[in-house]
């Protein structure tokens, strides 16, 4: 291998790692420093034969826009989800930037499909291998949100909207 071919190996494997630190940086931020934002969730199969034990997370309806708001929205964007006294969300109204009241936050989203169907980001949680029945009383997903809208699956809340901790 020549001495310029090592180079660039060497500065490729930097930009690569450095990325993804930057990246794990980033999503620490938002985990330290983020908003705390209680997500209903709907039932949903918390089983995989391949990927061991996780719960795939369904969003309850009253967290997104309404089918006619959703036709108008583009394929990416954020909107903005009105906060209870315990920090559960419910869709408050399409983003049209500005500041935010005291109890809002924003949060970003993907359109995945033609009917409208939506998604957070956070749409499974894993835990260790026979700890299911203990996650099957979730009720809520816990989510750290920063200013900008981008979110971070911390855990899952049980009714109590306390956060589930495996035995």
């Amino acid at each position: 291998m020549s001495r310029v071919s090592a180079w660039l190996l060497l500065a490729g494997a930097v930009l690569v790692f450095g990325a993804a630190n930057y990246t794990i940086w980033q999503r620490q931020q938002i985990v330290d420093h983020g908003r705390p934002v209680l997500l209903e969730l709907r039932p949903a199969d918390p089983r995989s034969l391949i990927q061991g034990d996780y719960m795939a997370l369904a969003y309850a309806e009253a967290v997104f826009p309404g089918p006619a708001e959703r036709a108008e929205l583009p394929r990416r964007g954020s909107f903005v989800v009105t906060l209870d006294a315990d920090n559960v969300a419910t869709f408050g109204r399409l983003e049209a930037g500005g500041p935010l009241a005291a109890n809002e936050a924003r949060i970003k989203y993907k359109l995945i499909d033609e009917r409208g169907a939506m998604r957070l980001g956070a749409e499974s949680y894993f835990f260790e291998e026979g700890q299911a029945d203990v996650f099957a009383a979730a009720e809520y997903g816990v989510l750290h949100v920063d200013t900008a809208g981008n979110s971070v699956l911390i855990g899952l809340a049980g009714a109590d909207k306390a956060t589930i901790r495996a035995d």
